[in-house]
Order: C-alpha cells, then sequence, then structure tokens
C-alpha cells in the first residue's frame, strides 16, 4: 500500500512535485527507501499496534516549503483510491477514515502555524 500510493504520489499532477522536490524522483534512492520504511513503520503503529514508529509524524512536514493546505484533499483521494483497490471495502474505508483524520489534523496545525509565523512577523 505504501509504496504504491508514493508511486502515484510522485506522479500525480497536483502533489507530485513536493514529493520529488524532497525526495528526488528515484523511488529506488536511499532517501526514498528510507522514508518508506519509516511510513510502513508509521502505517503498521496506526492499524496494528505495533510499535514500530515513535516520531513525529506532523513536525518534519512543516518544513517543507510552500506546503499548502489545498494539497491535502488530493493526498487523501489518492490514499483512499489506493486502498480501494488493495483492500476490501471495509478495510479500504478505515484507511479512507485515518487519512482524513490525519489531513484535517495536518491542516488545523498548518493553520496555526500561519498564524504563529504571521504573528512572529508583526
Amino acid at each position: 500500500m505504501t509504496t504504491l500510493f508514493y508511486e502515484r504520489a510522485l506522479n500525480d499532477k497536483d502533489i507530485g512535485f513536493i514529493f520529488e522536490t524532497e525526495f528526488g524522483d528515484d523511488m529506488h534512492d536511499e532517501e526514498w527507501t528510507e522514508h518508506i520504511a519509516l511510513l510502513v513503520n508509521f502505517w503498521d503503529s496506526v492499524f496494528l499496534n505495533e510499535k514500530a514508529y515513535n516520531g513525529d509524524p506532523f513536525g518534519p512536514h512543516f518544513t517543507i516549503p510552500n506546503l499548502k493546505m489545498e494539497y491535502f484533499k488530493p493526498w487523501v483521494d489518492l490514499f483512499t483510491e489506493t486502498a480501494k483497490e488493495l483492500y476490501e471495502p471495509d478495510v479500504a474505508v478505515l484507511f479512507k477514515e485515518k487519512g482524513e483524520s490525519y489531513a484535517e489534523e495536518f491542516i488545523e496545525r498548518l493553520s496555526q502555524k500561519m498564524k504563529n509565523d504571521t504573528l512572529t512577523f508583526l
């Protein structure tokens, strides 16, 4: 799921440039393989209660230049579409719900960060 989703995200017309800027366009590159492994651990922690991931899923994303709230809808749509192709409907809906939940949290935190950044410059 994770690798297929990010292959698609990298090639997506709306959000692909974000991933290419951060990790390059070769998913076999070390940066990508390390990131995919980290994400597999993250989703294992979310869905399987594995304790393989113990980081902050939000913070590192806020260093991405020009990250905008509107990028999260195409991310969720692509995430949901990939899950629907790979899993039974009852499992796919869990991925959709988690993806939406994380996107909403990202948007909230990004909004707060933007407010704080604006306040800093006043």
